[in-house]
């Protein structure tokens, strides 16, 4: 691994996570022994008794979450662990328009649009006014989306 850059995958992360911070760090967050988080922090491809580790199982749960229909649910919880490092998601495709006509596009900006803005002036909690704004801004962008076809 590259000291100029960051670890690229879960185990990676692990052997990093070992490393700086010390297994018995690991072992008292985890609740697991030396062996398992070793296990953790092996690259698969060239060892044996390498293990899934819990970034592997976190990314085929939110993967499920999203073909089960849950994906907002999904992106709310890796919200709650981006939040560690002050960090929100961002969607790497532009939505695709829901509606008809980018008329009806714009019509369907305005109820998430005032929800933020209620949210704002009611002085709702941080998280709540950004996942709204989040929902606003993905609806703008189905009616970007949808002037362009």
């Amino acid at each position: 691994m590259c000291k100029d850059l960051p670890p690229l995958t879960s185990w990676e992360f692990f052997l990093f996570c070992r490393n700086a911070l010390g297994i018995t760090f690991l072992q008292k967050v985890f609740q697991r022994g030396h062996t398992e988080i070793y296990r953790w922090s092996r690259d698969p491809d060239f060892t044996a008794d390498s293990k899934r580790n819990p970034l592997d199982r976190l990314k085929l749960l939110f993967k499920e979450m999203k073909n089960q229909g849950h994906e907002r649910e999904a992106k709310a919880g890796i919200n709650f662990l981006a939040e560690a490092i002050g960090c929100r998601i961002a969607e790497t495709n532009r939505p695709k328009p829901d509606k008809n006509s980018f008329w009806d596009e714009c019509l369907d900006d305005y109820p998430i649009l005032t929800a933020f803005h209620d949210a704002v002036r009611q002085g709702k909690s941080w998280n709540e006014v950004c996942h709204l704004a989040e929902e606003a801004k993905r609806e703008i962008d189905e009616t970007v989306s949808a002037c362009e076809e």
